[in-house]
């Protein structure tokens, strides 16, 4: 629990803009896990997940869950704009279920601070319906998802 106090008042001091103070509280958990896929691919995933990493000072994870890479070239360009903000991004590609993906990365990567996705139709993308053990392990991710949702349009 005392991961998750310290994560939680990270956000709050980065929101409030105390990026120092945000910092100390993440101190040795340093990256963002990315779950993005082309059947759900939102840029504004991307552009939250850069903003959020920018404010704390974390590196990203990006898992694509892709069979024919149709937005490799959106990836690419975003990777690029990390790196002018020295931020370390490092792609891993993958193929089935999002939820199975990032519960296998987390668990291999403590320093995964936070997954941030496109919306939660996506974290049920190839997965098979009635998978008890892949339900009861995802309430036990070590760490908080995000869930990007698209903006509304507003109403003049």
């Amino acid at each position: 629990m005392n991961r998750f106090d310290d994560i939680m008042a990270a956000i709050s001091f980065a929101e409030e803009g105390d990026f120092g103070q945000a910092r100390e509280f993440m101190k040795g958990r340093d990256s963002i896990l990315l779950a993005i896929s082309d059947i759900c691919f939102d840029a504004n995933v991307l552009k939250y997940a850069l903003n959020l990493s920018r404010r704390i000072k974390a590196n990203i994870d990006i898992v694509y869950l892709t069979r024919v890479e149709a937005h490799i070239g959106h990836i690419e360009d975003f990777i690029k704009t990390a790196l002018k903000d020295e931020i370390i991004c490092r792609l891993f590609k993958k193929e089935g279920c999002m939820k199975k993906a990032i519960l296998e990365f987390t668990a291999k990567r403590r320093d995964i601070i936070f997954v941030v996705v496109g919306s939660t139709p996506e974290l049920d993308i190839e997965c098979r319906t009635g998978e008890k053990s892949l339900s009861d392990a995802w309430k036990r991710l070590q760490c908080p998802l995000v869930v990007v949702a698209k903006p509304t349009p507003s109403i003049a």
